[in-house]
């Protein structure tokens, strides 16, 4: 592990940057939940994501929407695409936020991310409880 220019430690990975409009697509993760993204010219996008996770009873699409910023790293000619969006599970009051950044294996794009999903208190005290932190790495398929 390494340290950032912050104070946060930073994993590395082996995997090369990757940049331009390579978000468009069918996504999945680890635990098979799936997203479709469409990435417009201004780096806008949308989409649905359908969770496979095992704490949500409701597994329909939800709407989502977010960015992606692709920028030229100073000094060389590699690009750099990073990426947050969001959804809400509105049957259960939950919303959950993703941000990451996308790079190349040997094989395929892959997206790595980390996510906040924040579901409804009951009161301030319990506010605490109800945020939980994770990470997810989705596979974009050919």
């Amino acid at each position: 592990m390494a340290w950032s220019k912050g104070l946060l430690p930073v994993r590395l990975f082996s995997l090369s940057k990757v940049g331009c409009s390579i978000v468009s697509g069918k996504w999945c993760n680890e635990l098979g939940s799936m997203m479709d993204l469409k990435e417009d010219e201004t780096g806008q996008i949308s989409g649905t994501y359908t969770t496979n996770a095992e704490f949500f009873k409701f597994n329909s699409p939800k709407d989502l929407v977010g960015y992606t910023n692709t920028h030229k790293n100073n000094g060389t000619t590699t690009m750099t695409t990073t990426i947050t969006f969001c959804m809400a599970w509105k049957e259960e009051g939950s919303c959950i936020g993703f941000t990451g950044q996308i790079f190349k294996d040997d094989k395929n794009l892959v997206m790595k991310t980390t996510w906040l999903l924040h579901s409804p208190a009951d009161c301030l005290n319990e506010n605490w409880i109800t945020t939980c932190v994770g990470e997810n790495t989705f596979r974009k398929h050919q």
